[in-house]
């Protein structure tokens, strides 16, 4: 059987069953429902009418594009070979030695 708990402020600590609910204003719908996008509809560079995630979703796979979060993962790759290469994790015995031979050669030596 599935439970559902909440902090109860008056005892400071959590308890079994559901909370009070939320008052309209608490912002947390925005996160949960199309309040955002039909608060503020916007029209995609072809005129299409985006006003709710489902049509958003829809849209982006229809135009084969992404937003910016689907790269979070990708960046954050980026970010630690970077980050090897500037503190010199990334410098490999193999590299230094091609670099050696290449300019050796265009020294003519």
């Amino acid at each position: 059987m599935r439970r559902t708990y909440h902090y109860d402020e008056a005892l400071g600590r959590m308890v079994e069953g559901p909370g009070r609910p939320r008052s309209e204003g608490s912002g947390d719908g925005f996160r949960f429902s199309d309040r955002l996008y039909s608060a503020a509809p916007f029209k995609a560079h072809d005129g299409t009418i985006i006003d709710s995630r489902r049509k958003h979703r829809e849209y982006m796979k229809r135009h084969n594009l992404a937003t910016v979060d689907d790269f979070k993962a990708t960046w954050d790759k980026a970010r630690e070979r970077r980050e090897a290469v500037y503190t010199g994790r990334a410098d490999r015995a193999e590299r230094r030695a091609a670099i050696r031979q290449a300019m050796e050669k265009a020294h003519g030596r």
